[in-house]
């Protein structure tokens, strides 16, 4: 099947088009696609931890039964929805070596057919089996792997809070975890990378960063910290910046010295209306900040109102990190994503 029929039958975009054909010319999977059903799709949704809402109507969708009774044949789905899936499960396996960089993923989050905005989910589901085999043969702990892919049920959430609807607007941060680019050890995901400048990340200058040390120039590895939902417990980031050069050297074949964080938790502002006692605080005080930084409005709405678009009259200031946001761009302040590093033990 041609994507343009695709694109035609779901009312998709020209560069979604354009990705689909891309993803149709690359080689055939090393496993042919093959969605989990019954008991084995229930342990694939525990692995996601899918909760409430979200579960119920992943499992209803489900091509065949996801282990309740509840899911539709899979021979209901058209060939256009498999074609999609099918194209996303190929992309899988030929990024699962992409060493670095972020490749665009479609999200659909905006396509009427909830299946569409799900598709992703299904090709994520079919490679799981490989995962786990895979980052086992690493000597990656299987702890690690479950922690990782329990990112999945957190970005449904996440997207139901931001759209209201069932879908995975994210779907190009999970499939990071699919090309072995991101993992959950302790409170923090980690993920592999160079000290360079890129996509919003801030390193020094080749003669400033060769002056701090070994393990510290431009293209040097690093270990870039992201911090899921619910992040920030001390305890947990203690952990993971304990494990991280273990893990590293261990389980991914380098040895950093250094890790960093590009965030807008990593404002210096905060400290100013957050105070002592605060874990975003906290936090700050661990890294050396390098750079100037970029306007950051756009990732405080999403992740402190859980809203696609920065608009100060529609959120609420219940909280006091809620009114901090609203009250300093009423006055005409800015919020600012900051590179932060650390050296690990």
């Amino acid at each position: 099947m041609e994507s343009s029929v695709v694109v035609d039958r779901f009312g998709l975009s020209a560069d979604v088009g354009e990705w689909l054909e891309e993803a149709e010319r690359l080689p055939a999977p090393g496993r042919p696609l093959c969605v989990p059903v019954g008991d084995e799709a229930a342990r694939v949704l525990d692995l996601f931890a899918l909760e409430g809402c979200d579960r119920a109507e992943v499992e209803a969708l489900w091509p065949g039964d996801a282990g309740g009774g509840r899911g539709g044949s899979s021979q209901a789905w058209s060939a256009e929805l498999w074609h999609l899936v099918e194209c996303m499960y190929r992309r899988l396996w030929a990024d699962a070596e992409l060493s670095a960089g972020f490749r665009w993923w479609p999200s659909l989050v905006d396509v009427s057919d909830v299946r569409v905005r799900l598709a992703s989910l299904w090709a994520f589901a079919a490679m799981v089996p490989v995962q786990l085999e895979v980052q086992a043969g690493w000597g990656v702990p299987r702890s690690v792997t479950v922690a990782t892919l329990a990112d999945v049920g957190a970005q449904v959430r996440r997207s139901r809070l931001m759209w209201g609807w069932l879908s995975l607007e994210t779907s190009g941060w999970v499939a990071v975890q699919f090309r072995g680019r991101l993992f959950r050890v302790g409170g923090l995901q980690l993920e592999p990378a160079r000290l360079v400048c890129e996509a919003g990340v801030e390193w020094y200058g080749r003669e400033e960063a060769a002056g701090l040390g070994a393990g510290m120039g431009v293209g040097d590895p690093v270990l870039r910290l992201h911090i899921p939902t619910g992040g920030l417990d001390p305890a947990g980031v203690d952990e993971s910046l304990g494990r991280a050069r273990a893990f590293a050297r261990g389980c991914l074949g380098f040895d950093p010295v250094v890790a960093t964080c590009t965030s807008w938790l990593l404002d210096p502002q905060w400290g100013e209306v957050l105070g002592e006692g605060s874990n975003i605080v906290a936090f700050q005080r661990r890294f050396t900040l390098v750079g100037e930084g970029r306007a950051g409005e756009s990732d405080v709405f999403r992740f402190v109102f859980g809203s696609p678009v920065v608009d100060v009259e529609r959120v609420p200031r219940g909280t006091r990190l809620e009114r901090a946001v609203v009250d300093r761009l009423v006055a005409g302040g800015r919020w600012w994503v900051r590179t932060g590093w650390v050296r690990l033990s």
